[in-house]
């Protein structure tokens, strides 16, 4: 097998427009890597086929689709498109889970990304990553950017990206919830609370983004709507920052800039019993390996 990882996101900042005549919705993110990763590994198959390992939950685990509705394959099929070939060959991905499902931390996305670093090892196509991107953003809004990692601002659906100086070190302390939450859900719940959409810094704004604008989402309260229970574990005092939302959620991060104030909030958490763990802000993208 061939293997490629791709990292887990958070979005440090993220605002949403209007819903779209074509379904989708503008935003704004700051978007930033965690030390969390997704491994997928591609071989020759007869048929397409899927098969899911990892250290998630068996709950978790069994979210994932193993057929052809797997992002990994329509990832495939459109890097084929993209290159002109009309009958790939078939493919089995072996993904090794490292990033919590639905859980609005992209982890279908680096699957995406990370597959077709892989496939373009194993079909021998040699695309440079700005190709790369473009088939990216046909597979999915949060695909480029986890195949280009680091800290980025995505603007359009948020295909769009500009790379950045890295971020800050930053330990991120995630809550996780054994159940997720649709990003379908809670864009539609997002559109009947906010049809005109929310707020946006300026971009220049977002380059040097001040510390109050840091962990804004405008999907919180939509989320907060469908999962009320979310409120109370936004709310908890951990002595490092206050809890924010990750992407469409359900998972929760807090971020200090201090190892040991972080990892006693960890503990906290623990007691609390919590799902909890501790990780970073990496300069990381999709790689070979």
């Amino acid at each position: 097998m061939i293997y490629a990882s791709a990292q887990g996101k958070i979005n440090l900042y993220f605002a949403v427009g209007p819903r779209r005549p074509d379904g989708y919705h503008n935003v704004l993110s700051l978007y930033q890597a965690v030390d969390l990763k997704e491994i997928v590994g591609v071989e020759q198959s007869e048929t397409w086929k899927v098969s899911i390992k990892g250290n998630l939950s068996e709950s978790q685990l069994s979210l994932i689709p193993t057929d052809e509705t797997n992002i990994v394959i329509l990832a495939a099929k459109a890097l084929a498109e993209y290159v002109g070939i009309s009958s790939p060959q078939p493919m089995h991905f072996e993904i090794q889970k490292g990033i919590p499902v639905a859980g609005g931390m992209a982890g279908g996305s680096a699957d995406a990304a990370a597959a077709l670093v892989a496939l373009n090892e194993a079909w021998c196509l040699g695309l440079e990553q700005n190709q790369l991107l473009e088939v990216a953003a046909k597979a999915g809004a949060d695909v480029p950017f986890a195949l280009l990692g680091g800290t980025a601002i995505g603007t359009g659906i948020g295909t769009d990206l500009e790379a950045l100086p890295p971020f800050r070190k930053l330990w991120i302390l995630l809550l996780r919830s054994d159940f997720g939450l649709s990003t379908k859900a809670v864009f539609e719940e997002f559109d009947r609370i906010n049809p005109s959409g929310d707020k946006f810094l300026e971009v220049s704004e977002v380059r040097n983004l001040p510390d109050s604008e840091i962990g804004k989402n405008s999907l919180r309260d939509a989320a907060l709507s469908l999962r009320p229970e979310l409120g109370e574990l936004l709310n908890l005092d951990l002595g490092i920052s206050a809890g924010k939302l990750s992407g469409s959620g359900p998972t929760i991060w807090f971020h200090s800039e201090s190892l040991e104030r972080a990892e006693l909030a960890l503990s906290r958490l623990q007691a609390l019993g919590q799902d909890a763990l501790l990780t970073q802000t990496v300069d990381l993208g999709a790689r070979l390996g």
